[in-house]
């Protein structure tokens, strides 16, 4: 596995432990409220959290050949033609995946700069927790630039025990 596979699937793993993060305040939620008391904040860092994982799968799921394609219109085309496809659309992705994450650090750069903080019950500088949207995009921007290497290689990016996944 190269070191590139190991940050998407690091990547992968962060995203899971904000998944796990949510169950576990939704969990704290629940108690507390059966005690008759409230976890505060509770919904606020559910939200983030839940951002945070979405933007941290994105990679790992490019790698795992989990993104959604077309496949009735590209098994239609000669391999050739099923080349030519993957390299457009990976670049397509690519400079999407660029624009986001430029976008997005733009945007926490500024939260940043603004001093911005949470309206919730807890004064959170805003920044915090839109980072991880900054780290998937860019994370999201390298895998692409490497799938888009490897493609016009004649190379597979997806990870070898992802053809199920593709198939679907």
């Amino acid at each position: 596995m190269t070191p590139l596979h190991k940050l998407y699937t690091l990547s992968g793993w962060l995203s899971g432990v904000f998944l796990v993060l949510i169950c576990l305040l939704v969990v704290a939620q629940i108690v507390a409220r059966q005690l008759g008391s409230m976890v505060p904040a509770a919904d606020e860092f559910a939200a983030y959290a839940m951002a945070a994982s979405g933007f941290l799968a994105l990679p790992y799921a490019l790698q795992r050949g989990a993104h959604i394609r077309v496949e009735l219109l590209y098994r239609l085309l000669p391999p050739g033609g099923q080349r030519a496809a993957d390299v457009l659309s990976t670049l397509v992705g690519l400079l999407i995946a660029l624009y986001l994450a430029w976008y997005c650090a733009l945007f926490v750069l500024e939260s940043y700069e603004f001093k911005e903080v949470s309206s919730g019950l807890l004064p959170i500088p805003m920044w915090l927790p839109q980072l991880p949207m900054v780290l998937g995009t860019l994370i999201l921007s390298v895998a692409m630039a490497e799938r888009l290497w490897l493609t016009c290689r004649g190379q597979r990016f997806e990870a070898a025990d992802a053809d199920g996944v593709m198939s679907e």
